[in-house]
Parts: C-alpha cells; sequence; structure tokens
C-alpha cells in the first residue's frame, strides 16, 4: 500500500485529488493539508511514501515545503500537482528536490501513474514541463558552463552502453522507450539506470537529466 498526503489550498480540488486517489486499490491518503506550513507537519507525522503538493499555497509556498520535506523525511517522495509552468519555479522545485511535476490539467490517470512511478524511485514530469526543462538545461550547458571535473570524472566510469543509456535519459525517454530504443528487455534497462545512478552518485532521474545535459550528451547525439 503507497501512503500519501495531498496538500492543496483549494479544498474541492484537493477532494477530487482524494476520491481519484481512493479508487485505487494500491494507494492510501493518510493526511491532507491547506497550507504549507500543515503539508511539512502533516509528512512529519505520517511519514507518508508520496506526497502531492500544490506551489502556490498560505503560509509557505510549495518551493519552501518541498526542501523542508525532503530534509525531515527522506522516503517521502513530492510530486508537485500545479497550474504554474514558470520556467524559474520548475528549476527551484527540482532543485529542492521534487521528483514529479504534472499540471493540474493532468489526467487522472497521469496523476496516479506520477504516484505509482515517484514510488518506484523514477520521476515523471509532464511533458509541456519537460520541453521547458529541456530548453533551461540546454542553456545550461552552454561552453561557459562546463560540467564540474569530479562530474567528468565519473562519466568516464560508464560503459558505452551506459552512456548511451544515460543519452536518452536525457531526452526524456521512460524505461520503456530505453528498451525499444537501446534493444534490451526491460530488467536490463533497469540494472544500466541503477549502475549509471551509482557510479554518478545521483538521487534521482531528473538529476541525470541534468547531468546527461551538462555533459553534452544529448548535443552530441544530434
Amino acid at each position: 500500500m503507497i501512503r500519501l498526503v495531498v496538500a492543496d489550498d483549494v479544498p474541492v480540488f484537493r477532494e477530487m485529488v482524494v476520491c481519484a486517489i481512493e479508487l485505487e486499490d494500491d494507494l492510501e491518503v493518510v493526511g491532507q493539508a491547506s497550507n504549507g506550513v500543515d503539508a511539512v507537519d502533516a509528512c512529519r507525522q505520517y511519514q507518508p511514501d508520496v506526497i502531492i503538493l500544490d506551489v502556490e499555497m498560505p503560509r509557505m509556498n510549495g518551493v519552501e515545503a518541498t526542501k523542508q520535506i525532503v530534509s525531515n523525511c527522506p522516503n517521502t517522495r513530492v510530486v508537485i500537482l500545479t497550474a504554474f509552468e514558470d520556467d524559474g519555479l520548475i528549476l527551484q522545485l527540482i532543485q529542492a528536490g521534487a521528483t514529479g511535476y504534472l499540471l493540474k490539467e493532468s489526467k487522472t490517470s497521469e496523476v496516479i501513474r506520477a504516484i505509482r512511478t515517484a514510488y518506484g524511485g523514477e520521476s515523471l514530469i509532464d511533458p509541456k514541463v519537460a520541453q521547458k526543462m529541456m530548453r533551461m538545461m540546454m542553456g545550461m550547458a552552454q561552453p561557459a558552463a562546463p560540467p564540474k571535473t569530479d562530474s567528468s570524472e565519473k562519466l568516464e566510469q560508464l560503459t558505452s552502453r551506459e552512456r548511451e543509456v544515460l543519452r536518452e535519459i536525457g531526452r526524456g525517454r521512460n524505461n520503456k522507450e530505453l528498451a525499444e530504443i537501446c534493444q534490451i528487455g526491460g530488467n536490463t534497462v533497469k540494472t544500466h539506470v541503477a549502475r549509471i545512478m551509482q557510479k554518478l552518485d545521483v538521487r534521482d532521474r531528473v538529476e541525470l537529466v541534468l547531468l546527461a545535459v551538462q555533459a553534452g550528451l544529448v548535443e552530441d547525439s544530434g
């Protein structure tokens, strides 16, 4: 059972999300919050596996709430569900530790998938948001801002196949797409991703995307 907290300052929307979640046999809402402070407190109290968090809330915004949740509840994954597509805000939330970013226009099935994906240790980002992230990260990957030396040394540890997988992760591919593109099995994909994360000392796929773009792997792919 995946345990969740749902935090949104609009009661009607929050209840809609809760109702959708509770229709799933493997999901359970253990707490709710209407502001950022209560969201952090709920995570401390219930230690959920995942929190669905809005960005613009009273008392504490989503960025600060994400930082505190990640710091105080390291086993809780933060999935942002918001109406905002602001570039700067997206980057702040990802840097704060959010592992998923969906827009409120997303289908219920996408929200449910994001929850399960986050619980499984991966990230799911709305395609519109992913495009914005890619543009931002490509800008960050200019020659004036080369990757750190230690990152370059870690990249050298990767095999050619692992570099190929990392490059495709940088393009936003999920595991199913990786299997098709690299012509390998699903379990093999998971093994490659796990080894890449271990070698590069990163915690999730969002950091892998950032590293792949900053290292020039995505640009090199043509």
